[in-house]
């Protein structure tokens, strides 16, 4: 019995010595503006405000079918809650071209692989949202035709 009780005694002490895993966060993200004036978006903008960063591919299908999701999230949420979508093109053109095909109301970033990369992102679409302090509350991978009602939801509770 003491065996046990020594042997639990030490995995409590093990555990409570473990280092807990740290919540992401948005970090320090500057992102060129796809747009005919040069510019830089950057997330130190915007602190104290939710951020939603949907990761896309000019290329992307499931990208394209997810921009209404965006549209509607940036248009609910504006001047509440920062929405970019973060494309993986190095063009500033094809971006735009894309942006403009779809009425894309989000502000459009290119050149987004190495911030893509550092938040370990895998697919595309791929969205995030940052809570008021930029830490990661929510992850959606790929596309889903709930997407629009679930960045409301969630940017609902966060802008309150």
């Amino acid at each position: 019995m003491k065996k046990l009780l020594l042997l639990t005694a030490a995995a409590v002490l093990a555990a409570a010595c473990m280092r807990l895993p740290e919540v992401p966060t948005l970090g320090t993200v500057e992102l060129p503006v796809a747009a005919e004036e040069e510019a830089v978006w950057t997330s130190a903008d915007y602190e104290g405000k939710p951020v939603l960063v949907v990761f896309m591919g000019s290329w992307c299908p499931y990208c394209k079918m997810s921009m209404p999701a965006v549209n509607a999230a940036a248009e609910a949420y504006d001047g509440k809650a920062e929405v970019v979508s973060v494309f993986m093109d190095a063009d500033p053109e094809t971006v735009m071209k894309v942006a403009k095909e779809h009425n894309l109301k989000a502000k459009a970033l290119y050149n987004g692989g190495a911030v893509a990369q550092e938040m370990e992102v895998t697919g595309l679409p791929h969205a995030a949202l940052f809570d008021k302090k930029h830490r990661a509350v929510k992850v959606w991978e790929g596309f889903s035709p709930t997407l629009e009602q679930e960045f409301k939801e969630h940017l609902e509770r966060l802008t309150k």
